[in-house]
């Protein structure tokens, strides 16, 4: 991973951390940049599970937004499962 990527990955790791809140945990930021398409891959320790968020386009940056808004919607089914159970 290119610095710039690095520093990427850990910028985004503190601000889903925010977003997602107690009880879900960043794992790892995975970055792939090639051929036009990029692509992110957060993994995410929510309650003993794994899940991961994955999102791709035309470059890194623009990854950032449907991140965070993956991220809330995240947290928003994890908070619905602690007050409700499995649907």
């Amino acid at each position: 991973m290119k610095d710039a990527e690095q520093r990427f990955a850990e910028r985004l790791a503190e601000d889903l951390a925010q977003v997602l809140g107690a009880g879900i945990a960043v794992d790892d930021i995975e970055i792939s940049a090639g051929d036009g398409v990029s692509s992110v891959r957060a993994i995410l320790l929510v309650e003993g599970r794994v899940e991961a968020i994955e999102v791709s386009g035309p470059d890194v940056v623009s990854l950032y937004r449907p991140l965070v808004e993956r991220a809330a919607e995240v947290r928003l089914g994890a908070a619905f499962w602690r007050m409700i159970g499995p649907a």
